[in-house]
């Protein structure tokens, strides 16, 4: 890897606290970029950006080049809209995305309509949708070139299959690219910060000393997650969309994102 890619994907010196744990466990000192880096967010649906928001729009703000991908729409997961699955949902749901894009100063996402709730299925068949979106992974990453991709983490988050899939799929094509790869950024929790709340308890956390990325965000940054938070009328209740960003920010994130890198370069 060159040896910016050896700072623990550090973004900017005013974006990015690295780690303090990474020099406990013998990995190099972390350089910070000179500019944000150009980021690929690879998901599973519309509403998944929201772990990682007040980051998306910190990149954007810093003049950071973001480009958000969902696999599918979303279009079996009716939320509180009252819809049945099936593409009115996947329309709305897009839009939705859209609206939360727009208050994250991102460009309008991709979206590769593979068929929500479909990732897993018979994942080893020659036209399975785990294959075409491997497959689609490859092609933009080849197209695009960034220079961080982040992703759901092995767990899912809250072990969803198609956050697994997504994870699994993004990072088998990552693995096999040569020394300048992107670095791979896994969405994470530390331990003990989740919600005291029933709705938060099958969520996966991470052990803080394997956290190797620690992006601060500022007060607009939280504005910009609650706008888009808000976008999401089909998903959360109008108390959650209220409360949601504000919960995230006193509990989990306090003041920056986390990430587990995927893979740590060779000293």
């Amino acid at each position: 890897m060159m040896s910016i890619k050896s700072t623990m994907a550090c973004l900017a010196a005013m974006m990015l606290a690295c780690a303090a744990s990474a020099n406990a466990q013998g990995l190099p000192k972390p350089v910070p970029r000179v500019a944000p880096p150009s980021t690929l967010v690879i998901l599973a649906h519309p509403d998944d950006e929201i772990i990682m928001a007040p980051v998306l729009n910190r990149l954007a703000r810093s003049d950071g080049e973001v480009t958000v991908v969902f696999a599918t729409s979303g279009d079996a997961g009716p939320g509180v809209s009252g819809l049945e699955p099936g593409d009115e949902l996947a329309r709305l749901r897009e839009d939705e995305a859209r609206c939360s894009a727009f208050a994250l100063r991102l460009p309008e996402p991709q979206f590769w309509q593979l068929g929500d709730g479909t990732l897993a299925d018979t994942p080893r068949a020659a036209d399975s949708p785990a294959k075409r979106l491997a497959g689609k992974i490859s092609a933009i990453i080849a197209e695009m070139q960034p220079q961080v991709i982040m992703t759901w983490g092995p767990d899912g988050g809250y072990g969803h299959g198609d956050h697994r899939m997504v994870s699994n799929a993004v990072t088998q094509v990552v693995q096999t690219l040569d020394e300048d790869r992107p670095d791979l950024l896994y969405s994470a929790i530390p331990n003990g910060r989740l919600p005291p709340m029933a709705e938060f308890e099958n969520w996966a956390t991470t052990h803080p000393s394997m956290i190797t990325d620690r992006i601060e965000y500022d007060p607009p940054d939280l504005e910009a997650a609650r706008n888009a938070i808000a976008c999401y009328e089909s998903q959360f209740s109008p108390e959650a969309r209220a409360g949601l960003a504000d919960l995230l920010h006193q509990t989990i994130w306090r003041g920056r994102v986390f990430f587990r890198m995927a893979f740590v370069p060779d000293q």
